[in-house]
């Protein structure tokens, strides 16, 4: 069953200018998918059709067999930007409350300390959002967006700067999240590094406008510390780079 289905998506902001173009794929359910392309191409445009922020498009966006808008209104979808956008008086708790606040959940305090715990950021619930690293926010951010336990995931470059060293921490726990609560995730990310050691599949795009350019997918396991050099590892880095550049 696919929890997300593109069909002949077309996004034009100006006459004649198109962000995306006759774009068409779907995303199994519980799966982790990543998105990769050159700069340009449309990937956070996607993210932001698939959550219901841009309305404006022509084809056909299904979430869970609703309309983004639909999704949206139902909670359905969870969406991470680039920046943590945490709020800053809030503390690390009340943050991830914060959505529960607005719909009225109860129990809110549980599952938001569930949640950090899983990422064992729970010894951080009444720090501020300045006495955390930018990885950390992040993380803050994404368990944010599960506390009204979403069936869609959208990740918009969440680690982009974050560095390297730390970046494969931050990439296990989110590995974590993704095995404990299986919900379907869409990454969107420029690190070939990133999206083979995340993903499940790795939809490539074309330059703009974006189309499918192709889909490979991912067959590793993972766990291992000597996992990203690989021969396998880096042959499917080989792979997609090579779809790239034939651009």
């Amino acid at each position: 069953m696919n929890s997300i289905e593109v069909l002949s998506v077309s996004k034009e902001y100006a006459k004649g200018f198109y962000a995306l173009r006759d774009l068409t794929f779907s995303v199994e359910e519980g799966s982790f998918v990543s998105i990769v392309g050159p700069f340009g191409c449309g990937k956070t445009t996607l993210l932001n059709l698939l959550s219901g922020i841009t309305e404006d498009y022509c084809g056909t966006i299904k979430i869970k067999d609703k309309s983004p808008v639909e999704a949206r209104k139902t909670r359905k979808i969870g969406y991470v930007f680039q920046s943590p956008t945490l709020l800053p008086w809030r503390s690390v708790i009340e943050n991830v409350t914060l959505p529960q606040e607005i719909s009225g959940t109860e129990d809110k305090g549980v599952r938001a300390f569930e949640l950090l715990k899983m990422v064992k950021l729970d010894c951080f619930t009444e720090r501020r959002p300045d006495e955390l690293s930018g990885g950390m926010q992040q993380l803050v951010s994404i368990v944010r967006s599960l506390a009204l336990d979403p069936d869609v995931l959208l990740l918009d470059e969440p680690f982009s700067c974050i560095d390297e060293i730390n970046r494969s921490r931050f990439h296990d726990e989110l590995l974590k999240i993704h095995k404990q609560t299986r919900k379907t995730t869409l990454l969107v990310t420029h690190s070939l590094t990133e999206a083979v050691y995340l993903s499940d599949r790795v939809i490539i795009l074309t330059p703009n406008p974006g189309r499918l350019k192709k889909i490979i997918d991912i067959d590793l396991i993972r766990g291992s510390d000597t996992l990203c050099f690989s021969d396998e590892f880096l042959g499917y880095i080989k792979k997609i780079r090579m779809e790239l550049s034939n651009e």
